[in-house]
């Protein structure tokens, strides 16, 4: 198992994603079962729109 923030993570596997993310989101840690050799961009994909749900819960929008 390995820990790291959403941000490194992105950096590494798909550095043009990185502006889609806000700072909170950006400093999520995640913990990756199988390392980060084993992702691809579908898994990054998939983490980032799980960390910008569960961040969005917490704005509140007038």
């Amino acid at each position: 198992m390995q820990q790291m923030s959403l941000e490194n993570l992105v950096q590494y596997v798909s550095p043009q994603w990185l502006h889609l993310l806000r700072l909170e989101e950006r400093s999520q840690f995640i913990v990756l079962r199988n390392g980060i050799q084993k992702v691809n961009e579908h898994d990054v994909a998939e983490i980032m729109e799980a960390v910008i749900q569960e961040h969005s819960k917490e704005t509140l929008y007038h």
